[in-house]
């Protein structure tokens, strides 16, 4: 998977930087969850202070076009993503929701 850059722009009103993006990659359509890590690592940002906005494939190529945001603070990202940007742009969040989940709540315990 190979990113390229393709647009940085610093949004001052809303304290981030705007950034488009180009992937090309080999065999399967890459993950939110890769796609974001390999971003993070990339553009040397905290992964909590990073939001994947679009990723859009076009049907049958093997590239993908996106944007992501980079928020000077995890309270800004907080404070203006929309509640469904964060669930599914932030892959932190995900995997702390996911274990939770999975373990068996002391309610469920003691009832059995």
């Amino acid at each position: 998977m190979e990113i390229t850059i393709t647009s940085d722009k610093e949004n001052v009103l809303l304290n981030r930087r705007e950034v488009g993006f180009d992937i090309v990659f080999n065999g399967a359509t890459p993950s939110r969850k890769m796609v974001h890590a390999k971003l993070a690592a990339m553009l040397n940002t905290p992964k909590d202070q990073l939001v994947i906005g679009s990723l859009q494939n076009r049907f049958g190529m093997t590239e993908i076009t996106g944007d992501a945001r980079i928020y000077t603070s995890a309270e800004n990202l907080k404070k203006i993503e929309p509640e469904y940007i964060l669930k599914r742009g932030m892959v932190g969040e995900e995997e702390n929701n996911a274990d939770a989940q999975d373990a068996p709540s002391g309610d469920a315990a003691e009832a059995s």
